[in-house]
Formats: structure tokens, C-alpha cells, sequence
């Protein structure tokens, strides 16, 4: 097994690229969705992306809760803020400094990926992106965090390092995923059906998953076949099941078969894999959710205990976002 502080590293590498990557799409989409909305739909838009993304304490801490929530405020907070540790550049300032720490243990190429990113978001005019091509500028970051996944996933073999990194990055998608529909859902049930159909559209694109959603349910936009196949789906790469069984298979090949971390994510996953999504939707959603983030983020603090030795708000990258 290797030194605890490199498997954090790698752990909390997974965690800040995978952050970076689903914040931008999540702007990006919220931007899109909302350029022709009237100002009090869009206030409430980005009012619930910062929900998301867990962000609106540090919003508001930052002076955003002084004054009305505007898409240039929020969207320049989100991006390139430098005190809003969760922002896109500092999510992958902090992914290329855990990189940096662990390059023995990672492929070359996996570390030109990483630092290629950081360094273009660096030469950049952000303001100038933010005002006059945001679009241009989410996709660089989401194709650049996803060339990052890539290439770890051709060139490193699968051993520690490879799992640590992709248990971090699993844990961080469960739990966005978990919030962004914890979130939206509650809004949207109240909502009529001609509304509604776009919201959900815009929900599904936030998790990359509207074209995988239409092969599968068609022209449909039920919202309980939307909360299946983002919470239940065994076989799309976003959902929280398909990202917990992943999370699992990593700590069962790192020797955590008897550990808390395991029996906590092993019970967690079993209750979504045999889960029926009429039953969920009766006995209430939003309740389970909420159950529902609070075992990820405490298997990701048993992962913090049992490997790192210390929970994740002691780690030097690890920054809450809350």
C-alpha cells in the first residue's frame, strides 16, 4: 500500500478534476438555458446552481449576499474567483498541485493533460471569455477535464494509483449528481408540463445525459423516468448508482473489503440497486436524497480515515466548499 499522503493526493486529483469539469457544464447549461428568461426566473436559476454546486454560503461570505444575483456575478464567482476555493480555476489549481505531488506515480502523459489545462485556463482572458464567449470557454474546460479522464484511462495501469484517483473522482460525481437532483426536482414538481419538459432538458444536460436519456425513454420526459435514469441507471456513466458500483470495485481492490469505508458505500450502493423508482417517488424523494448525500460524503470521510488517516477538511486540498 502506498504513503497515505500520496494516496490523498491522487484521491482529492480525482475529486478537483471532476469538480471542474461538472461545474462548467452546470454553468454552461444554466447560461444557455436562461438567455432570453425574464430576471426573476433567472435569479432563481442561479440561486439553485450555487445550491448545486454547494456553493451558496461561500456566495454569500464572498459579498454575493449584499446585493442581487446577477449571471455576470455568479458566473464570474463560479469561474475565476480567487476566494471561492470551489470555483473552475481553483478546483484544477488545486488538481495540478495534488498531480504535481504524486508525478512518480502517474503516466507523463496523465501530467502534461493536467498541467496543459491549468496553464491555458492561466493565459486566458476569463473576463473577456465571461463577456463575450462563454460557450468557447466551458467547452475548453469540459474537453480538457475529459481529455484528462481519457488519457489516465489508456495509460495508467490499474493499480493503487489508478484506483485512488478514480474512487475520488466516483465519490465526487455521486454526490453532484445526487445534489442536482435533490435540488431541481423539488422545484420542478409544481411546475406545468410544457415548463417542466424544458427544465428537465436542462437538468439531464447537466449530467451529460439527454441524448443516452432519449435512446432509452424516447420522446418521453417523465420526471420519475428522469430521477430513474439519473439515481438508478446500472449502465450510464453519470448516474449515482453506476458511479457508487464504480466508487466500490476500487475499494475492493484496495484491500478495504473489511473496512467501515466498504460496508457503508457496499449497504449505500445495495439500496439504489434494488430500488424501485415508483416506490422512491410515493415514500418521497427529496427525503431519500437528502439520506442519500449524507452516506456519500460519509463514506468519503471513512475513506479519509481508514487510508489517509485524518478526515478530508484536514487535507491541504481538500477545501470546503459549504
Amino acid at each position: 500500500m502506498m504513503l497515505a499522503r500520496l494516496a490523498e493526493n491522487l484521491f482529492w486529483a480525482g475529486r478537483y478534476i471532476e469538480r471542474a469539469e461538472d461545474t462548467a457544464r452546470m454553468v454552461d447549461v444554466t447560461y444557455h438555458t436562461l438567455l432570453e428568461s425574464p430576471p426573476q426566473e433567472t435569479t432563481h436559476a442561479y440561486t439553485q446552481l450555487l445550491e448545486v454546486l454547494h456553493l451558496t454560503g461561500a456566495y454569500e461570505a464572498s459579498g454575493g449576499g449584499d446585493r442581487a444575483i446577477t449571471p455576470e456575478d455568479v458566473c464570474a464567482f463560479l469561474v475565476r474567483d480567487p476566494g471561492n476555493a470551489g470555483s473552475i480555476v481553483s478546483s484544477i489549481s488545486y488538481a495540478r498541485e495534488n498531480a504535481r505531488s504524486v508525478r512518480e506515480l502517474i503516466s507523463s502523459e496523465l501530467w502534461e493533460a493536467v498541467n496543459h489545462l491549468h496553464f491555458t485556463l492561466r493565459a486566458r482572458d476569463l473576463d473577456a471569455d465571461l463577456a463575450d464567449q462563454p460557450f468557447e470557454l466551458f467547452r475548453i474546460v469540459k474537453q480538457s477535464c475529459q481529455t484528462v479522464s481519457g488519457v489516465a484511462l489508456e495509460t495508467m495501469p490499474r493499480d493503487d494509483a489508478w484506483r485512488f484517483l478514480t474512487l475520488g473522482r466516483q465519490l465526487e460525481r455521486a454526490e453532484m449528481t445526487c445534489r442536482l437532483l435533490n435540488v431541481r426536482f423539488s422545484q420542478l414538481v409544481d411546475y406545468s408540463a410544457p415548463v417542466a419538459f424544458h427544465h428537465w432538458i436542462a437538468v439531464l444536460k447537466s449530467a451529460s445525459g439527454l441524448e443516452a436519456f432519449r435512446k432509452r425513454y424516447r420522446a418521453s420526459m417523465d420526471p420519475s423516468e428522469v430521477v430513474e435514469f439519473l439515481l438508478l441507471a446500472p449502465d450510464f456513466p453519470r448516474s449515482v448508482r453506476f458511479a457508487l458500483e464504480t466508487a466500490e470495485r476500487q475499494l475492493d481492490h484496495l484491500g478495504g473489503r473489511t473496512g467501515r469505508a466498504t460496508r457503508l458505500l457496499g449497504r449505500t450502493r445495495a439500496s439504489l440497486q434494488y430500488r424501485d423508482v415508483v416506490e422512491l417517488m410515493d415514500e418521497g424523494l427529496h427525503p431519500f436524497l437528502d439520506q442519500l448525500q449524507d452516506e456519500v460524503a460519509a463514506v468519503a470521510d471513512a475513506v479519509a480515515t481508514e487510508f489517509f488517516r485524518q478526515s478530508p477538511e484536514g487535507s491541504m486540498y481538500a477545501v470546503a466548499t459549504t
